[in-house]
Formats: structure tokens, sequence, C-alpha cells
């Protein structure tokens, strides 16, 4: 008996470690994108760039031509029907998680340093968990929470206050820029729970996978940024004027494009599929301290030995502090 049960244990063990080593990798290019982000938008740090919501719209439309194949492949159908009849919900989560947090995230680091960036942006998990007890009824707002809540608050402070990074355009704005992305991520997050939860009431209805999501919010996003990046640059409705778009420009949206968003979102279904969704999530926490170590290292930025490490702590124990009961509950569930 002992022996028939040694290969599963193996063979679980072998899947543990495969799925830690895929979220991990996760991180480590989720990380990347910030000191990368800087390098793009920044003429000052990385040289001649393009308008940064053009960066974005060349990176969704990269993107979301490998989307629709990888959707095609693994499910057989795009499902547009459905999407047709949720267009008004998908709209709104490509405005959120696309338009506004690509607005956010890009013109941010424009203006703050990307270990700034990299911290701020963490809190979305924070933020997550507030508007999920407010408006979603799913849990209760526990003193752990209100806890959590305020160190990652104590966090920010302590960036925007104290961060060794002064010799940036203008930091204060490139940090409320950046806050307004996280927490435009974090309305998008608590509206596809929103959405999940509504499609999962209706079990004659289609049970939309992750990917399904991903491909079709990023395709509403995507329809929504490529105007108004348009109007704001309107020498790109002129095809020859890509062929101006420094090779750089072109490397770094290839990243951003196929590594970060096609590669790093495939890699993080992986391992949630392999882990469970709760003890992945964790991992996310990597994403701040990769984030700074990447911008210390490639970006002219400096590491404050005391400031960054401590906001790090605050924002990781705060996570911690607001997922600690959800996580408990969802394991049951993975």
């Amino acid at each position: 008996m002992s022996e028939g049960k040694k290969p599963p244990l193996s063979s679980k063990r072998k899947q543990d470690i495969i799925a830690y080593l895929l979220l991990l990798l996760t991180m480590v290019i989720w990380g990347g994108t910030w000191p990368l982000g800087r390098w793009l938008v920044s003429e000052k740090v990385g040289g001649a760039t393009i308008p940064p919501l053009m960066i974005a719209v060349i990176r969704y439309f990269l993107a979301l031509i490998c989307f629709f194949l990888i959707l095609k492949y693994k499910e057989g159908t795009l499902n547009w029907s459905f999407a047709k009849e949720n267009w008004k919900i998908l709209a709104l989560m490509g405005l959120l998680s696309v338009t506004i947090y690509q607005v956010g995230y890009l013109l941010g680091e424009i203006f703050t340093a990307a270990s700034d960036a990299s911290i701020m942006v963490a809190t979305n998990a924070v933020w997550v968990v507030i508007l999920s007890s407010v408006f979603l009824k799913t849990e209760f707002f526990t003193w752990k929470k209100l806890i959590g809540t305020i160190l990652a608050f104590i966090a920010v402070v302590f960036v925007v206050g104290f961060s060794p990074n002064e010799q940036v355009l203008n930091r204060i704005l490139g940090d409320i820029l950046i806050l307004a992305a996280a927490l435009a991520y974090a309305v998008y997050t608590v509206t596809s729970r929103f959405f999940l939860n509504k499609t999962q009431m209706n079990l004659e209805s289609h049970q939309p996978s992750s990917l399904w999501i991903i491909t079709w919010v990023s395709f509403f996003g995507f329809l929504i940024i490529t105007p108004i990046a348009i109007v704001i640059s309107p020498q790109y409705l002129n095809p020859l004027e890509y062929f101006n778009v420094p090779p750089r420009i072109w490397i770094g949206i290839s990243y951003l494009a196929f590594i970060s968003t096609i590669g790093a979102y495939t890699f993080y279904l992986e391992g949630v599929k392999r882990l469970g969704a709760s003890r992945a999530a964790i991992f996310q926490t990597l994403v701040p301290l990769f984030g700074v170590i990447f911008s210390a290292l490639f970006l002219p930025e400096e590491f404050d030995v005391f400031i960054y490490p401590f906001a790090l702590f605050l924002v990781i124990l705060g996570i911690y502090l607001v997922n600690h009961n959800s996580n408990k509950t969802d394991k049951k569930n993975d």
C-alpha cells in the first residue's frame, strides 16, 4: 500500500515545484515591466521615444493577435455572441484595466521613479479587498483588513515623502497617476469577480474562462484607447510613421506584448491550475521586490536601504493581512 502511494506524492511534489518555478518566473517578468516602462517613456532615461499611449496601442494590437489565436486553439471558438451579449461590462473592464491603467502606468513613469511606481501599484491588492467588502458583500471588513489597509497607506506615505529618487520631473504627480492605475485595476478586478459570479449563478449561461475574459477585455480596452491615442497623435494614422519608431521601442513593446502580457499570463494561469488560486496569489507580492531590484540595477535610480525595504515590508504585510481569512476559505475551493 505504501509503495503504491509514493508515485502520487512524488507527482504532487513535482507539480508544486513546476508551479513555483512558473510563478516565480512570472513575477520576475512582471517586476521587469516597471524599469522597462520608465526606460520606454522617459527620454531622459532611455532616449528618443514615442507618445506613451501609442506604446499601449501597439502593445495590445500585438497581444490581441496572440490572444485570439490562443483562445481559438484552446477553446475552439471565440464565442463572439457571448461577448456581444455582455459588451457593456466587458467594455467597462477594458476601460479600467487597459485604458485607465495604461494611462496611469505609462504617464506616471514619465514623472516618477520606477522603484516608487512598483511599490505604489502593489497596493491594488488592498484596494481590491476594500472594494469587495463594500460592493460584493462577499467578505467582512475585519480588524486584520483594517490594519493591512493602514499599513499599505503608511507605505505609500513613506514612498511619496521619503523616496531617494528626487531627480524626476514631478514625483508627486507621477505617484498620483500610479495610484490611480492601481485603483483602476482594483475596480476592474472587483468588476470581473461580479461578472464571474453573475455567470456562475446562471448554470445555463456560458461559463467564460480566464483566457476568454482577458482576451475580450483586452479587445474592448484596445478599441477605447486607440482613438484616444490617435486624437492625441494623429500622425500615427499614417502607416509609414511606424517605420520611424526607434528600434529600442519595438524591443520594449515586444517584451510587454509577448513576454509580459502573453507569456507571463500563460505561466500564471498554469501556476494557478497546478497550485490553486489562493496559494498562487501570494506570489504577486514579489512583483514590487523585483521591480525595485531591477530599477536599481538597470536604471539610474538610487536604492535606499531603509525606505524601500521598509515600504516593501509594509505592503507585503498589508497584503497578507487583508487576504488572510479569504485565503483560508479559498483553499477549500482550490
